[in-house]
């Protein structure tokens, strides 16, 4: 006595084996595709220095992340008349994730070396009694100029808080 199916049962085998078809398939897809690893943008637009110093200031790259602000504010950490992160080890939380977002970015219509970039940080923290996690976002507008025909953040934007 043979073993016969009938028609819901062939379906049913058709099914699962599309599914792992396209499970198979996926996974090569995925596996060619370039890490998800940020990079520093190297285009000219008043968002540039807001990503990068925020992605320098994650990696302790303090060089990178000084080459993004204006003379102004370089000059105002220099003599103690703002808050810096670039003497302070301790600035990486390894304790949260974060996520820096843009929103928009404005040129100003009066002088065009000056402009506003408007940005979200999104902060992810695990912990808790029961391994529970946080997360929070915070909206920030950070001034831009043109200066040495880049642009700089004008402001004492360190995104740590």
């Amino acid at each position: 006595m043979g073993l016969k199916f009938d028609k819901f049962t062939w379906t049913v085998i058709g099914v699962v084996v599309l599914l792992l078809v396209a499970a198979v398939v996926t996974v090569n897809l995925n596996r060619g595709q370039e890490s998800s690893t940020p990079v520093y943008l190297t285009d000219d637009s008043p968002i540039t220095p807001v990503h990068n110093a925020f992605l320098a200031l994650q990696k302790a790259d303090i060089t990178t992340a000084r080459a993004q602000y204006s003379t102004r504010v370089l000059k105002n950490i220099e003599t103690n008349q703002a808050y810096s992160p670039f003497n302070n080890s301790s600035y990486i939380n390894h304790e949260t994730a974060r996520r820096l977002r843009i929103i928009k970015s404005e040129i100003s219509a009066n002088d065009p070396n000056r402009g506003t970039v408007v940005m979200v940080i999104d902060s992810y923290s695990s912990g808790g009694l029961f391994g529970g996690s946080n997360t929070y976002s915070s909206e920030r507008v950070v001034e831009v100029v043109r200066e040495a025909n880049h642009w700089k953040i004008d402001s004492p934007e360190f995104f740590d808080y």
